[in-house]
């Protein structure tokens, strides 16, 4: 062991960084200050909150959503879509931009967490924070109060379980949402979910494959609906019933 010497101490062990284990920090840095730099830009912001539903829109729509004119999105966008942050889509002569993967989206709610929650009556909690706060999308599967109470309800009831790789679906589950007909074929494998740290409630809500599939689920039976274009969700009257004789699941306030 390399041992340091100065006229004031006596020699101390003194631990040196090799070459090797300081390559990976420093790409890291230079990857961090690169996706740093991605979304400095309050338009390029924008666009990607608008693609955190899941959903593929022209760059038109985006540059609408922006507030910025058709050539300066595009411009934006091409800078995401080298960065890797969104994927493009050709459907004759239109392109569709959409996120490249969930992980884009996780990073993009994850970085929502650093800011403070604002108070229940503070400005900032406009009416649109106030509905997707209450039930929203994070990227394909349920957000907000009303994705950690279902995620809490799955759990309950022994739905699921928290097992590697994660959040999986019990046998007491694939039954339940057979006969709930929230499956349509009992031969087809459910895929694995993880916790989702949810940036409104700081708790948990069930995301992955799995969040993705139930939610999927939940819309095709008509127990949600969005509100409107946007990432914010209702329950619908048929779906209140039902998640309350289901799951015991009673809509948070």
């Amino acid at each position: 062991m390399l041992r340091c010497t100065t006229k004031r101490s006596h020699a101390r062990p003194c631990h040196h960084r090799s070459m090797q284990e300081e390559l990976p920090l420093a790409g890291a840095h230079f990857e961090l200050a690169g996706f740093g730099e991605l979304i400095s830009e309050p338009s390029r912001v924008a666009m990607l909150l608008a693609l955190m539903d899941g959903s593929a829109r022209p760059a038109t729509e985006l540059a609408n959503i922006a507030g910025i004119s058709r050539s300066t999105a595009s411009a934006h966008l091409q800078r995401l879509l080298v960065g890797g942050l969104v994927r493009v889509s050709t459907s004759g002569r239109h392109r569709y931009y959409a996120l490249a993967s969930e992980r884009v989206a996780d990073a993009v709610e994850a970085l929502t967490l650093l800011r403070p929650a604002p108070a229940p009556r503070s400005p900032s909690a406009t009416p649109e924070r106030r509905r997707l706060a209450a039930a929203r999308t994070c990227y394909r599967h349920l957000a907000g109060k009303l994705g950690v109470a279902w995620l809490g309800a799955l759990q309950r009831a022994r739905f699921v379980t928290l097992r590697e790789p994660g959040v999986v679906i019990t046998k007491r589950g694939a039954r339940a949402f057979l006969e709930l007909g929230l499956a349509t074929d009992d031969d087809t494998p459910w895929p694995s979910g993880k916790l989702c740290l949810d940036w409104t409630e700081r708790r948990y809500h069930l995301g992955g494959s799995l969040g993705t599939r139930l939610t999927t689920q939940l819309f095709r039976v008509k127990w949600i609906a969005r509100r409107g274009d946007g990432r914010a969700l209702r329950v619908t009257t048929r779906g209140e019933q039902a998640l309350a004789d289901a799951f015991a699941l009673t809509l948070p306030p």
